[in-house]
């Protein structure tokens, strides 16, 4: 198991930046962003999150953001993605390689987990598929927690997003169906829906509201609630 999460870890550094040859230029700018947030589910009932979020586009060809969060919840959560962009005549293709480290202090386990998606980003339209890989493990760790390691070798990810204006406006709003986002990635059968939008004062500060709902049941015809998030934050561009 261990020689597992190695090699899992390892190849997801590396697929990331193969391609980054024949990627769109881009024109964005370094970002730092903090927000804080309300959530409640019926696991966990009512607590608050608190995240920082850094965007960093690397060169004109590949860009790259860091996230981490920290909950009341006792719950926290480390990731990172890594995108190179191809070119298109009409928007642009990009592979999206995701890292996402959790540790659950109050159930005593750690999620790690890895998804490699492919994605289509025109102004209005952000849609992603691919697949992801997950493994558990008891907390603390030791040589013994192997044997109640979880491995789950295969899973879909996927998110469809659209805006109401081009993502260049100095406002804007969008919808999202998605089972993955900074700090969560859910199993295919349980997608989570997102309304959110921004507003940037000037060409520094952008404020940023959002909402997430989680239902449970979906793809049983019985959907039922199991939490929602509340988020607002200010990001800063350089």
């Amino acid at each position: 198991m261990k020689k597992i999460f190695f090699i899992v870890a390892l190849c997801s550094l590396l697929l990331a930046p193969a391609a980054m040859a024949q990627v769109q230029p881009s024109d964005s700018q370094y970002a730092v962003s903090l927000h804080v947030g309300y959530a409640h589910n019926l696991t966990y009932g009512s607590y608050a999150n608190f995240d920082i979020d850094a965007y960093m586009p690397i060169n004109p060809y590949f860009e790259m953001q860091a996230n981490v969060r920290t909950s009341t919840a006792n719950v926290h959560t480390f990731g990172v993605q890594l995108r190179p962009n191809f070119a298109l005549p009409v928007g642009e293709l990009y592979v999206e390689d995701r890292l996402m480290l959790r540790f659950a202090q109050r159930d005593s386990y750690r999620d790690f987990v890895h998804a490699i998606s492919l994605g289509y980003m025109m102004q209005y339209v952000n849609v992603q598929v691919g697949m992801s890989n997950r493994i558990i493990t008891p907390l603390p760790y030791t040589n013994h927690s192997e044997d109640g390691m979880i491995l789950e070798p295969f899973d879909v990810v996927y998110r469809v997003e659209a805006f109401v204006r081009p993502q260049t406006s100095s406002w804007n709003i969008s919808l999202c169906f998605s089972n993955m986002d900074n700090y969560q990635v859910e199993r295919m059968w349980q997608p989570m829906f997102y309304l959110g939008g921004w507003y940037d004062m000037n060409e520094h500060w952008r404020v940023r509201l959002s909402g997430k709902m989680k239902l449970a049941g979906m793809f049983h015809l019985n959907a039922h609630y199991y939490g929602a998030e509340l988020r607002v934050g200010a990001e800063y561009r350089f």
